[in-house]
């Protein structure tokens, strides 16, 4: 599951990445040949914009989840080994909650900025600035995933040896 979210958030940034640069094209082109241009970056921002919408909240779930499937594992451990992974739980949600959330409003933002200045509500500068957001938060957000799902499968492989290994690092 790891893996796929990883893939599905790298998919969103290359799809941010795709889209802008068709997006810097489009803004170089007038009259008719715009057309078929805008319907090439619309086409490939909405699935860009729904994966990472996707991936994000998915990321945040697989945290919750896998939390509690651990809470559970380790109820019979002493205090002292139940301390150290609640504590690493709670570190991988407060290191990943913020990019996925960041990453979603970014997506959301791009989206709907876009179809301002598509409508000539809003200046193109809006939509660059959004979408330029949205490629450096999922780039935070594949980055901290990447590490934090790293250390939470290890977790997850074997509590026992995890706790050992974080209390001889001094946690």
């Amino acid at each position: 599951m790891a893996i796929a979210l990883l893939t599905a958030t790298a998919l969103a940034l290359a799809g941010f990445l795709a889209t802008s640069a068709g997006g810097f094209v489009l803004a170089a082109t007038h009259g008719a040949a715009a057309g078929p241009l805008v319907t090439r970056h619309v086409a490939i921002a909405i699935p860009t914009v729904l994966i990472s919408l996707f991936s994000q909240s998915m990321v945040i779930f697989y945290f919750i989840g896998t939390g509690k499937l651990v809470k559970e594992e380790v109820a019979s451990f002493p205090e002292a080994q139940r301390a150290v992974i609640l504590r690493a739980l709670r570190r991988f949600k407060a290191k990943t909650s913020p990019p996925a959330t960041f990453s979603l409003l970014s997506a959301i933002a791009v989206f709907v900025l876009g179809g301002g200045v598509h409508t000539s509500a809003l200046p193109g500068w809006t939509h660059l600035s959004a979408a330029i957001l949205a490629v450096l938060t999922h780039a935070w957000a594949l980055s901290t995933e990447w590490r934090t799902f790293v250390e939470n499968h290890r977790l997850m492989n074997d509590p026992s040896v995890y706790v050992g290994a974080a209390q001889g690092a001094g946690d």
